[in-house]
Parts: C-alpha cells; structure tokens; sequence
C-alpha cells in the first residue's frame, strides 16, 4: 500500500532530533507543542528559512542542505549566548522522496547537537525549502545583543572568516575536491563559544552570515558606534592570500558570508580562557570609536570598498 502523508511524517521525523529536555511539556503529536522555561531564564527564539537554488545549489545535495539549514538557524542562538532546547521543522519538497532526504540531513545536525525537534509542518511544493525555528534558554537579562557595544570596546572574532564563499565558488566551477569545499559543504554553529563569550561578559555580539563588513555594519548602526578592522589581524589572511591572491583574500574575507563566526565587542584585556574555547580562540581585529560605519585597514592604510555583502533582494 502506498505511503500517506501522515505515514510519511510519522517515520522521516516521530522521534527525530535530539533528547528531550524538561523545557517540553508536549512535542510532537498534537497541534502545537508546549513549553516552561526554568525559573529565572528567558527564552531566545529565531527562525530561518532555506531555499533550493537561493540558499543552496540545484545539484547540491538535500540531506546536507537540510543540516545546513538547521546548524544556520542554530548560529542565532550562538550569536546570543543561548543553550539551544529546541526547533521546529518546516519541510516544503517536491516529492516524498525529498521530504526523506531533508529529513535524515535535519535530523542529522539536531541529533549532533543534541536539539529536540518539538514539531512543525510538511507540504508538497514546486521547489525544495525549509523553514527552521530554534529556541534556547540564557539567565535573564545576559543575552548578547547588537546594541550593547562601546566606543571603548575591542573588535573581536571568534572562529574564521572566507572559507565559505571560496568553497562555493569551487563548487560552482565543478572542483568537488576543491580545497575549500569542505567549508561550503558543512556549517559549525559556534554554541558552546556563544556560551562561553556570555559568560566572560561580552554583550554585543553577532553571527557573521552576510559577509563580515555587512554584519559589522549592523553592529555600528545598533550600538551606535564605528569601528576600525585591521583586516592582517583577521585569522587566515596570510593564508588566503598566498593561496588565492590579495584580492579575492579580500573579498571573501569581507564580502563572503555564511562562516558564521561571532563578531563581537568587548575590552581589549577581555580574558578567553582556551579551554573554553577548544575549537576557535576569538581574536582582536580592531577598536571601536565614536562615529559611524566601518572602515577597514591594510598595512595602516584605509581601504575604500563598498558593502556588498548578500542581499535577497539585489
């Protein structure tokens, strides 16, 4: 007998994700899920959507560009210190056979984070997509944010910049064992970094998804300062150009996007311990000031470019 809709469901996500935590009442199984924080703790709550042919290529594969999507929706939790409890799964493909494939990817990251999946929807559509809702839980009032930097702070980075958007292009060219596209192919939410930097007391903080000098820019319109980036202090920049070349060093590094590093101010005596941070140590890449907007150094000199990093609507 052929499989239905529901039978279908049933067995891509019944069971799905990570381990459930107290923060759900009710999961899967009836027409919305139910919900307590703990006691002196607020919730965080993001969504994010993916589509086929937007977000990533035609020919890439739906599994890993479902784990993608949710490990994108799960760097907004890190961009604000939140421990994720869990996400909510909308799946729109164009036959069951995508509907399985997002679903192993999906619950692929959820289970590597150990994210309970809480519920959500499945419908038939005309191109491949997913709609990914996260929540997580931090103390009240510690949430990193994009208002909270100072003229006084250190520009921080934690994690590395580039990598992505020169693994897309390999990819684009057919080079799949291109030495970057390890890095297109996969996304690594920096969650336990997110903690940690809430912790150390870092308040201003974002996650770097649209390129570096766009996602800075959004930081100095919030908190209502400027910023100068030393673009030689930002990991990987020797590297990059002795492998790619000054200028493409520079675009990627500051136009690429979804790398999904933190960005974020703090004082430049601001201690990280390493055993917190056992993947990406974050680095000091510059100073606020007073003023607006981003200027960007090469060797002391000031570079001109424009912010051109992605933009659905451009």
């Amino acid at each position: 007998m052929r499989e239905g809709e529901f039978e279908l469901i049933n067995r891509v996500f019944k069971c799905a994700g990570g381990s459930s935590t107290a923060f759900t009442r009710l999961g899967i199984g009836d027409d919305a899920s139910i919900h307590q924080p703990q006691a002196g703790m607020e919730l965080v709550v993001s969504t994010d959507s993916s589509v086929q042919g937007v977000h990533w290529p035609v020919d890439f594969p739906l599994n890993q560009a479902a784990d993608r999507a949710v490990c994108s929706a799960l760097s907004d939790l890190a961009a604000m210190g939140a421990e994720p409890v869990c996400t909510w799964l909308n799946v729109m493909a164009v036959d069951s056979a995508a509907v399985q494939s997002m679903g192993q990817g999906a619950t692929a990251a959820l289970q590597r984070y150990d994210v309970e999946l809480a519920g959500g929807d499945t419908c038939r559509s005309a191109n491949n997509a997913l709609a990914v809702t996260v929540a997580g839980q931090l103390p009240a009032g510690s949430a990193m944010r994009r208002d909270a930097g100072l003229t006084t702070d250190a520009i921080w980075l934690c994690g590395r910049v580039g990598l992505h958007a020169l693994g897309l292009q390999q990819w684009f060219k057919g080079e799949r064992e291109g030495e970057f596209i390890p890095y297109f192919e996969s996304i690594s939410p920096l969650l336990q970094a997110g903690i940690s930097l809430r912790q150390a007391g870092v308040a201003c903080c974002i996650d770097v998804s649209d390129g570096l000098l766009q996602d800075a820019e959004h930081l100095c319109i919030s908190s209502g300062i400027g910023m100068d980036i030393d673009i030689r202090k930002i990991p990987d920049w020797d590297y990059l150009c002795a492998t790619v070349g000054e200028a493409a060093a520079l675009q990627s590094i500051t136009q690429g996007g979804e790398d999904y590093a933190l960005l974020f101010t703090a004082p430049a005596d601001t201690k990280f311990p390493d055993a917190n941070f056992p993947k990406e140590l974050p680095v000091c890449i510059g100073q606020c000031r007073a003023g607006k907007g981003v200027q960007l150094l090469l060797k002391g000199q000031k570079i001109d470019i424009q912010v051109t990093g992605f933009d659905h609507f451009k």
